[in-house]
């Protein structure tokens, strides 16, 4: 009897667990997901909220026309040296399910 509620626990646990293995298989992460790099302007931080507003150039990868729009960024800390009025080149990832997150911000001289 306790052999079989071990077998029936350790059946359970790899069913449970086999959800969680396919979501992390069929669903890109940051890490292995296409990068797109555009050069644009900063036009407002919002360090809080993990945002910055870009005025950016045209992503010809993506059919994206030149506009201004906010971002996301996957680290706060990519913000220090980002302030209002530079010009900038970033590299960003399309999130499944959310907006472009931005995973490499310079400034440009």
């Amino acid at each position: 009897m306790k052999k079989l509620l071990i077998c029936m626990f350790a059946a359970v646990l790899s069913i449970a667990a086999a959800p969680a293995y396919a979501n992390e298989v069929h669903h890109q992460t940051a890490d292995n997901q296409k990068s797109y790099s555009a050069k644009g302007v900063v036009v407002a931080v919002d360090s809080a909220s993990s945002k910055v507003k870009l005025k950016h150039d045209a992503v010809p990868e993506l059919k994206w026309q030149a506009m201004t729009m906010f971002f996301n960024v996957a680290d706060k800390s990519l913000l220090e040296s980002v302030k209002t009025g530079v010009q900038v080149e970033f590299k960003f990832i399309k999130v499944d399910g959310g907006g472009p997150l931005i995973t490499h911000i310079k400034t440009l001289k």
